[in-house]
């Protein structure tokens, strides 16, 4: 077994073996070549404008300003994207944070030079328009077209849509703020680990130390990260609050009822899908208390707290994965899915397509990062444990279906709704763990791996549930002008964890501050995908391990389709219906089986 790259403290990027960083010279070779790509952007974007007037003259001018659309579009992207990777390597260098910010503003222009596209496009009869859409040429747009005649109603005047993508930059300047203080201004704590050393308690390092066996290793480290949060509640809640307004401006600009109708909207998603959500979780919430009661009484806790939460129940020999370890595992584990999928994962390791371990300034959490004319590449912190493992399969499930989407898409389709971002790589997820738990009969390991696949459950399931009750919240203070301030947003927190964990949880007056910690608030309604997808994935994992004869080919259809169909249709390919409320109880008797094997085996 190759020894342990993990240091106890943070080590600089120059620091570490390059074959563990991501190599994204493909993209761009020097910094001259991204100069040089900025300006033929900066000049396609001033050709799109000389198209203005002109698109409905016939099928051929709608072509030429389709295809120059499509092309800006994958070429900002691999720019921008180039840009961000740069800056999360190390976001206290400020000529990579420049970069970016070139970047955005870029992106910012081209939004404002296409704001007359689609409102000139509405201006077409629809009988002329689709009669274009006709044109042996232009059929690959019929769905792009659907979906703009969907939307009619909340496109405004091309003027009107000038100045909402003019306000772009200074709409995001909360979720910038955010992103700085979370990432590189916070007073990070220092605290003894098990063995004595100093290790500095971030976002990363944190995860690591609550699965901890060392009880005041885990409770001092959960002080240590909220504290550091508290330091700065005002200023959180505050940024939080400008991602709110953001989000019910853009809302109420287009003719939205609410934020919430506008963020499902853009997917054509019925707002059932949300509150289907929420009400069965919340009629099930007494399973995760029958599981915190449990870990409770295995863990012979007089009291059980957050802290308590992460550890393992079973008593096994803590094991560390080096990354080389966690490649064989997981190219192993991914297997059921079929050579064309594996493939793509080899290639990911081979292709240095990930970069792997935590430095100093590096932006927090894991990603994917594909794009149209560069690899999907990954981001971690890698640290060793088996959570790092499963997260290093999960991404590399995103990875998986952006390559396979823009290899089988057109440009104006290469992406995949959001709504099924999460189901690939939470599939991939649970079909590995479920290799791991085929690989042993011994009865605590067995243990453990439940534990490991129930705390995907609780943290995926029930967790992100919970934030999505939060983020609903939050946006409706802002819907109803009420102030949105640390004290309220931090009562909105506690008040959910009494109801959610039930009596025996001791909830820390530290932990209020978690709701204003949260990145995935400041994406618009996101973290409610991670709940939906796990139901979602934890079908169609079901159908690819019982190897039903159609499974396989059904789940490289649906990585294959790209943006071409509705995420909820898409779903429907691989055999799983969101708009009822049946995956998500599936998924709530899935936890029910797993505790009670579980209790039986502890």
């Amino acid at each position: 077994m190759t020894a342990s790259l993990i240091a106890a403290t943070t080590p600089e990027r120059s620091s570490l073996d390059e074959k563990y960083t991501w190599d994204l010279s493909p993209m761009y070779a020097s910094a001259e070549k991204w100069e040089a790509h900025y300006r033929e952007i900066e000049a396609m974007v001033g050709e799109f404008l000389t198209q203005k007037g002109e698109v409905g003259q016939s099928a051929t001018t709608l072509l030429k300003a389709l295809k120059l659309r499509d092309q800006i579009n994958v070429q900002l992207e691999k720019l921008y994207a180039y840009a961000a990777m740069k800056r999360d390597e190390d976001m206290r260098v400020s000529a990579a944070q420049a970069l970016y910010q070139r970047a955005q503003t870029l992106a910012v222009k081209w939004d404002e030079s296409a704001s007359w596209f689609q409102p000139e496009l509405l201006s077409l009869p629809e009988d002329r328009l689709r009669g274009f859409i006709k044109e042996p040429d232009l059929k690959v747009y019929a769905h792009y077209v659907d979906d703009l005649l969907r939307s009619k109603a909340h496109i405004l005047t091309a003027r009107e849509e000038e100045l909402l993508a003019m306000a772009g930059k200074a709409t995001d300047a909360a979720t910038d703020a955010f992103g700085l203080l979370s990432n590189t201004e916070l007073r990070w704590r220092t605290i003894k680990d098990p063995e004595g050393r100093d290790v500095e308690i971030t976002s990363s390092s944190y995860m690591q130390a609550l699965q901890s066996k060392d009880r005041r290793y885990r409770r001092d480290a959960f002080l240590a990260l909220h504290n550091s949060y508290l330091d700065v509640k005002n200023t959180l809640a505050a940024t939080l609050a400008g991602t709110m307004q953001r989000d019910w401006y853009y809302a109420k600009a287009r003719k939205y009822p609410s934020s919430l109708h506008r963020a499902l909207d853009a997917e054509n998603l019925p707002e059932g899908v949300y509150y289907n959500l929420l009400k069965t979780v919340d009629n099930h919430r007494h399973l995760l208390q029958r599981y915190v009661a449990l870990k409770k009484r295995i863990l012979n806790l007089d009291e059980i707290h957050f802290y308590d939460l992460y550890v393992n129940l079973v008593d096994v020999p803590e094991k560390t994965y080096t990354f080389e370890d966690c490649r064989d595992l997981v190219l192993r584990g991914v297997q059921p899915f079929g050579p064309e999928y594996c493939g793509v994962m080899e290639k990911a390791f081979a292709s240095r397509w990930i970069d792997v371990y935590e430095n100093k300034g590096k932006r927090s959490g894991a990603y994917n990062m594909g794009t149209y004319l560069s690899a999907p590449y990954v981001l971690l912190n890698y640290k060793e444990t088996f959570n790092d493992v499963s997260t290093v399969a999960h991404e590399l499930g995103h990875a998986a279906q952006s390559w396979f989407a823009k290899e089988n898409q057109p440009p104006v389709y290469s992406g995949y709704p959001m709504f099924t971002a999460e189901v690939a790589s939470t599939a991939a997820e649970i079909v590995f763990k479920q290799y791991m738990l085929a690989q042993t009969t011994d009865r605590k390991q067995r243990a453990y791996l439940i534990n490991q696949m129930l705390e995907d459950m609780r943290t995926t399931l029930f967790r992100q549930t919970q934030f999505a009750e939060f983020d609903l919240a939050a946006h409706t203070l802002a819907e109803k002008g009420e102030p949105i301030t640390a004290e309220t947003l931090m009562k909105i927190c506690r008040d959910q964890y009494v109801r959610y964990y039930g009596p025996d949880f001791v909830i820390d007056p530290e932990l209020d501050v978690e709701g204003l910690r949260i990145p995935h608030y400041y994406r618009g309604y996101y973290v409610y995908r991670y709940a939906d997808s796990y139901c979602a994935a934890a079908a169609i994992a079901n159908r690819i391990l019982k190897q039903d004869p159609k499974a396989r080919e059904e789940w490289m259809k649906f990585l294959k389709i790209g943006n071409s169909m509705y995420a909820i249709d898409m779903l429907k390919v691989a055999g799983v219906d969101m708009t009822t409320p049946k995956p998500v109880e599936e998924a709530m008797e899935l936890f029910a089986r797993l505790v009670d094997e579980l209790d039986k085996l502890l």
